[in-house]
């Protein structure tokens, strides 16, 4: 049996609060360190992807709950989703003013995810983030 068939998907459903996010991220840590099997440097840069998906789907999504999602798609790798329901148009990491105190997660989500040579975006109605990253570094 390969590590996919092995490893179980999670789907769980979060209210849409701020303080909820940090469910979110523990999910997320629990299911990518016990079930996947994936360092804690790369666990950490994950959770914080996470964190920052979720608080846009809490800020900007309208819904009452977000859905948080991690499958593994393939052979070595995961795949984090998190659903806001709310169709728009997909958004783009931005370059606030240097006193902004909002605006940098999505780039921050581009940075981590290309430090772990991953990819990332939203689904064509812009409802579903996600990320695809390896589970294990170069080198490990």
């Amino acid at each position: 049996m390969s590590r996919a068939a092995a490893v179980p998907s999670f789907d769980a459903v979060i209210l849409a609060e701020a303080r909820r996010i940090e469910h979110a991220r523990r999910i997320a840590r629990a299911w990518l360190s016990w079930q996947c099997g994936m360092t804690k440097p790369r666990t950490d840069a994950l959770e914080i992807i996470v964190s920052e998906l979720c608080t846009n789907a809490v800020r900007h999504g309208g819904a009452p709950v977000f859905g948080l999602r991690g499958v593994v798609p393939a052979e070595g790798h995961v795949r984090l989703e998190v659903r806001d329901g709310t169709p728009c148009a997909a958004p783009s990491p931005q370059c606030p003013g240097l006193l902004e105190e909002r605006g940098r997660g999505l780039f921050l989500v581009d940075a981590l995810v290309d430090e772990l040579s991953g990819t990332w975006g939203f689904c064509d109605n812009g409802a579903v983030a996600w990320c695809l990253v390896p589970v294990q570094g170069e080198g490990q």
